[in-house]
Order: C-alpha cells, then sequence, then structure tokens
C-alpha cells in the first residue's frame, strides 16, 4: 500500500479534540454555577466525536488485507489497552477495591467489556471500529458517494430518538429497526465521508453552529425534561452537528507547525 501524504488539516482536529476532552475534565471550582459546568461539557463533547471521524479519514478505504490490517492496526490499540485495564485492575486490588475473585473476573471480562477504568471505554470502542474496518473499506471501495449518505442518514435518525420517544414509540434495543446503524460506527463513517466525498462549505458551518447553538437554548426554555447525557451528549444530533462543523472548518485551514502538538495526543 502507498502511504498517504501526511494531511496537517487532521493533525489540526486532533489537537482541537485534545483540547475538548482537556478541558471536559478540569476541574472546576465549586463555586461554578450549573449553566456554566454543563455549558463547558456540552461545547467539549464533539471532541469524542472528532477522535473516531480522524480515525475513519484515516483508516476507511485501505487496500489491506484483513490480516494485515488487524495486525498493523488492531494491535497497536488492543495491547496498550489490555495493559492499563490490568494495572488499574492491580491497583484496585493493592488498594483493598477488588477480592481476588473480583479481580480475576474482571480480567476474564476483558474482551467483552470494559475493565480496570471507565475511561477506557473509549479505546474498546476503538478497538472495535478497528475490526469492522476491513469489512467497511472493502464496502467503500465501490460504494457511491449517494449510498454513503443514504447510510450516515440512517445514523443521524438514530441520533434523533431522545426527542423522537417523546411523541412516538421507539424501539432501541437489538430487534430495533435501526439498531445496527446507531453509535460511534456513524462518526468513523462521516469522518471518510468528510474527507473523501464532501465539499467544504462554510455556509453549512454556520449553520450547524446556528442549530447546535439553538437546540439546547430551545430545551432550556421549553418544560420538557431535559436528560442532558441522552439529549446533548456525544450520540445527540446537536454533538454530532458540532462535531461536523469543526471538522468542515478546520479542514477549510492548513498549517503544518501545529503537526508537532498531535503526536502528544497519540
Amino acid at each position: 500500500m502507498i502511504e498517504q501524504k501526511r494531511d496537517y488539516r487532521l493533525d489540526m482536529l486532533r489537537v482541537m479534540a485534545l483540547a475538548m476532552i482537556i478541558l471536559m475534565h478540569t476541574p472546576l471550582p465549586n463555586s461554578a454555577p450549573g449553566f456554566v459546568l454543563s455549558g463547558i461539557s456540552y461545547l467539549t463533547s464533539p471532541g469524542i466525536g472528532l477522535f473516531f471521524m480522524i480515525s475513519g479519514a484515516l483508516l476507511l478505504g485501505n487496500d489491506l488485507s484483513a490480516r494485515v490490517f488487524l495486525k498493523k492496526r488492531f494491535t497497536k490499540v488492543f495491547f496498550p489497552t489490555i495493559f492499563w485495564s490490568v494495572f488499574y485492575l492491580i491497583v484496585k486490588y493493592c488498594g483493598g477495591q477488588l477480592n481476588i475473585n473480583g479481580f480475576l473476573r474482571s480480567v476474564v471480562s476483558m474482551p467483552f467489556s470494559a475493565q480496570g477504568h471507565g475511561v477506557l471505554w473509549f479505546m474498546y470502542t476503538l478497538a472495535g471500529l478497528y475490526l469492522l474496518t476491513p469489512i467497511l473499506s472493502r464496502w467503500l471501495k465501490t460504494a457511491t458517494k449517494r449510498e454513503i449518505e443514504f447510510y450516515l442518514l440512517l445514523w443521524v435518525i438514530t441520533l434523533l430518538y431522545p426527542y423522537l420517544d417523546k411523541v412516538l414509540l421507539i424501539n432501541e434495543n437489538q430487534t430495533g429497526l435501526l439498531y445496527y446503524f446507531s453509535g460511534y460506527l456513524g462518526y468513523f463513517l462521516l469522518g471518510y465521508y468528510l474527507k473523501n466525498h464532501y465539499e467544504n462549505k462554510i455556509v453549512h458551518v454556520i449553520l450547524a453552529f446556528l442549530f447546535a447553538t439553538i437546540v439546547p437554548v430551545i430545551l432550556l426554555g421549553s418544560r420538557v425534561a431535559v436528560d442532558f447525557y441522552r439529549m446533548l451528549w456525544y450520540l445527540s444530533l446537536p454533538v454530532a452537528v458540532m462535531a461536523f462543523s469543526w471538522f468542515v472548518l478546520i479542514s477549510r485551514c492548513l498549517n503544518k507547525r501545529i503537526a508537532f502538538l498531535s503526536k502528544v495526543s497519540k
């Protein structure tokens, strides 16, 4: 496979996403108003989606066989994830938070669910997307722009579930019609689409930012009970729209000097 020319726009996006994640987890004074805490969480939540989008933009559509890809890329995520999972479990065991049975059970459970520390959920999710990459890459070799847009539209509909279930009967379990089009796979595919098929239009960025601003304002001003972690979190339309906006906006910029900063986020 021919090595791709470095795309410094993706470096800038990685730095942006890293800054968002750091800010999101930065402690604030206890005296800070609730709307400030919620506002910072909301405005920085696109960072997670951006990381998945960057991975999709870089990895999807490759020509590697499944064996070569998984050996080259999957292992780079899998083994560090296992290491840190075990490290956190040992810390918990030594600290008396786990007995020997709980420790062993957690170790055996690692391939199936994030163990050790909650922050590792991202790595397990990313590893799962890597497992799907060879399959998606084969499809993307022949898929048209409209076909990709169709499946992205199905994903967008699932992002609307927290709003639609206020008026409709929505089945979000495994038997739901769109269950297999939901989740972080949509960000993965969106990154590929924006890099390879989308014309970066600033008017779309403006409209997207307006939408992402207006929706929480409307929710706060209405009498609807707002579940923040469903309606304004990673897998919600406003946050996906913000991630789309940042991706398009940064893609219109290019500054090679920012590349060295992205290395610290790997």
